[in-house]
């Protein structure tokens, strides 16, 4: 059965979906645990994935997908709508911008009387520590050529709401939303880091709680492939520069992300609640590499979306 008959009814065989989109099978494994495929082409991206697992691996950076990767006749499977909302974006990337990617948004989660997530033991909260990236990152992107604007400058209180919108006052290309995580009551030993981009229309979100189930289309829609890219990016910089955890590339409807003017993402970068994790975040030299990491996916990014240059006759 070829992929295109089988789409009709259910999905696409892995490998017949990535030989579309310019890879070449480098290795088919079977066994009584899982099957397990690897594609790629030469120095270039490599994808592995195996059956049963909710994630493939895209150069090592774990992606999550809305289904788990199936099997048939021997191959494993994947869903139509991955293949189109994550294989297709991140493999072909997002098309060239209209115009050269130069005013980024940071957005410092939390602030004011909404301190965000809270280490008790070494008094530090959330909304300090990406106030704090933030302003790390901003001076990374201005040395890279960036002019850098922020939701917030101080400990005051933003309506989420209010975060998109600023992005489409300045006239935002990109927006990025700083985070830090945080385990269930008790907690002390949840660590990784992971970055959101909105979940495309048709999709569930890859969080839990009840967003999952809603799969309608917002504005910030109009960016998927984008906002796919750009998620990868960040969090592949991040794992090379902190040796974190790998939580993956996620999909949610956050409300900073529904209603974004340009493409975005929201970085959730490592557990503030953590005994380990949240004592590396606290160091400054850790958030500097947080902001290091999302200054140079960034510059990957617009890089990689840069304007075609114009011949001349």
């Amino acid at each position: 059965m070829t992929v295109q008959a089988w789409a009709a009814s259910t999905g696409y065989y892995l490998g017949d979906s990535l030989r579309q989109l310019g890879l070449r099978e480098l290795e088919h494994q079977r066994g009584d645990a899982a099957d397990s495929e690897r594609h790629g082409v030469k120095g270039g991206i490599v994808v592995y994935a195996e059956r049963s697992k909710d994630f493939v691996l895209v150069d090592g950076v774990k992606v999550v997908l809305e289904d788990a990767v199936g099997s048939l006749r021997g191959h494993l499977t994947i869903s139509r709508t991955d293949y189109e909302k994550v294989f297709v974006p991140l493999l072909w990337g997002p098309p060239r911008a209209a115009t050269a990617v130069r005013r980024i948004v940071l957005d410092p989660g939390h602030g004011g009387k909404d301190p965000g997530k809270i280490n008790a033991a070494l008094g530090y909260a959330e909304k300090a520590a990406t106030l704090d990236t933030a302003a790390r990152l901003k001076i990374a992107l201005e040395k890279r050529g960036f002019e850098v604007v922020f939701t917030r400058t101080k400990d005051e209180f933003i309506e989420l709401s209010d975060r998109p919108d600023f992005a489409a006052r300045t006239k935002a290309d990109l927006f990025v939303s700083l985070h830090y995580n945080g385990g269930g009551a008790g907690d002390t030993t949840s660590s990784g880091i992971e970055t959101y981009c909105l979940s495309p229309e048709g999709q569930r979100s890859t969080n839990s709680g009840k967003a999952k189930a809603t799969t309608t289309a917002e504005p910030g829609n109009r960016f998927d492939s984008g906002n796919m890219a750009l998620a990868w990016g960040l969090q592949r910089q991040l794992l090379s520069l902190t040796g974190a955890e790998d939580r993956g590339v996620r999909r949610a409807r956050f409300a900073v992300l529904r209603t974004l003017s340009c493409p975005g993402v929201l970085v959730e970068g490592g557990f503030i609640s953590s005994r380990k994790e949240g004592a590396q975040i606290k160091e400054d030299a850790y958030r500097q590499k947080i902001a290091e990491a999302v200054a140079i996916g960034v510059a990957e990014y617009a890089a990689r979306v840069r304007p075609a240059q114009k011949t001349q006759n």
